[in-house]
């Protein structure tokens, strides 16, 4: 019996043999997707349908789609974190000013780096803040050095990071719900070799890094100014002299 047109439709819809992809290839190929479609929309099927691959595939590395996230996000905080220039020189109120206006720029520069950071990172201890990022540990430091006592250094690190994150979140657009797939795109990243915050499979910048709006600036400088208040008398001494 010859073949039928659907019959060759099935046969040119095959999918990529199994064992052709890996962790890596499918974290860039998760990447690649949520370029065009926001984080919110991933799922398993629709990243399979991506990828040409059956979706046991990618539960065979990831097992829940939190669990990509999560990869995704670690992917995108080792790319956050090289990227933040060392802290200016100055007063302590400056070197704070400069720090979170850096993270501003960072996170206000690519969409998803945004999205898988600020919406999806919750408030980390202080240990779990110093272990992964070196820089944090430096800017506490020079706060305790600037006279604030360990526990006022930490809450204004944590009251200005969260107003940070509060305010990128409430400038990003609200997300569109996307058309469904219809259709398998050809294949991305097989077998790719392990991700690096430098590679192909992490973040890249969508936008050029901008400073920060006249709004998150005032914000930023009046937390700094209640910070000034709680200061104990002898830090305030300290300045004069």
């Amino acid at each position: 019996m010859p073949p039928t047109a659907n019959t060759n439709a099935k046969r040119a819809r095959s999918r990529r043999a199994r064992g052709s992809i890996n962790a890596a290839g499918i974290l860039s190929g998760a990447f690649e997707f949520c370029r065009d479609t926001p984080v919110d929309q991933l799922s398993m099927p629709r990243l399979a349908a991506f990828l040409d691959v059956g979706v046991t595939s990618i539960y065979w590395y990831y097992k829940s789609k939190r669990e990509l996230l999560d990869a995704m996000t670690e992917e995108a905080l080792a790319a956050f974190y090289e990227s933040m220039p060392p802290l200016r020189a100055g007063g302590w109120e400056d070197m704070l000013r400069g720090f979170f206006d850096d993270c501003y720029a960072a996170l206000a520069a690519d969409d998803l780096t945004c999205d898988l950071i600020a919406r999806r990172i919750g408030g980390a201890t202080r240990q779990e803040a110093v272990a992964a990022w070196p820089r944090a540990a430096e800017l506490l430091d020079e706060l305790r050095g600037a006279g604030f006592p360990p526990s006022l250094a930490w809450h204004a690190f944590v009251t200005l990071a969260t107003y940070t994150r509060g305010f990128l979140l409430a400038e990003r657009p609200v997300e569109v719900a996307a058309p469904p797939v219809t259709a398998r795109r050809p294949a991305v990243a097989a077998a790719a070799p392990a991700p690096s915050a430098s590679a192909a499979s992490g973040p890249e910048p969508s936008r050029p890094a901008a400073g920060p709006p006249e709004e998150f600036a005032f914000g930023i400088t009046n937390i700094i100014l209640g910070l000034r208040s709680l200061l104990p008398q002898e830090a305030h001494d300290r300045e004069v002299a």
